[in-house]
């Protein structure tokens, strides 16, 4: 009759843990190109057609994310390292022209042995140049430093400017067993008065990895938190 009772208080304390033991399986989750929509890009001088720029721009995100999942999810989600993703993506010969459809995630999901797929696109990426004053004055002290007039015209080719800049951010999660799509947030937000150079005769803002980050790092914040708790929610 002991022996029953001290078994029965086992498999009471052993119940009692499994749901503390099932919280320490924290999902896996790996983070795919952040690539940009048809026309997300506006105001860019050099920007369209530079396919470059943009997988610069997706880095900078992916790298953003990385970051933030580890900092808001800790103790909570495993982030894959992206080499390890970009290396399976080569491997199988997926489409590497930063375009990820779900059944692309759900077979690259498999293969790196994870639960859940982030992706997501820049739907907009646009900067608008404000007054810029000329830089010849600048240019004229420079000849008159230097001695040399190429030196001057040099400097004084540089305007200077503010302008204002814009993003988009759509995000999902992708369950990779069923291909179910069990998150799909978006957040947006701009800049003001930023200060520019611009080279040249031209009003157009040369691209700027530096303005990827100043414009989508509170985006990138504010969408980890969302994604985290979808993710978590799922989870249980």
């Amino acid at each position: 009759m002991k022996t029953n009772r001290l078994i029965a208080l086992a498999l009471t304390a052993l119940f009692c843990c499994l749901p503390a033991l099932a919280q320490t399986e924290r999902p896996r989750i790996a983070i795919l190109e952040i690539p940009a929509a048809q026309g997300a890009y506006s105001g860019w001088n050099g920007w369209t057609g530079h396919r470059a720029n943009e997988v610069r721009a997706s880095d900078v995100l992916r790298d953003l994310f990385i970051t933030e999942f580890l900092d808001q999810g800790a103790g909570r989600v495993r982030v894959i390292e992206r080499a390890a993703i970009d290396a399976v993506r080569g491997e199988q010969s997926f489409g590497q022209s930063g375009e990820v459809d779900a059944a692309t995630a759900v077979s690259v999901g498999r293969l790196l042995g994870v639960k859940y797929m982030v992706s997501g696109k820049i739907t907009r990426f646009a900067q608008k140049s404000g007054s810029f004053r000329t830089g010849w004055g600048v240019g004229s002290a420079v000849s008159r430093v230097t001695g040399s007039s190429l030196a001057g015209s040099v400097a004084g080719s540089v305007r200077l400017g503010r302008a204002s800049f814009d993003g988009r951010l759509d995000m999902r999660i992708i369950d990779v067993e069923t291909g179910e799509i069990i998150a799909a947030v978006y957040d947006e937000g701009s800049t003001a008065n930023v200060r520019v150079q611009v080279a040249g005769t031209g009003n157009n803002v040369e691209y700027d990895d530096t303005m990827v980050s100043q414009v989508f790092e509170p985006i990138v914040k504010s969408l980890t938190a969302k994604l985290i708790v979808r993710l978590m929610n799922a989870v249980d």
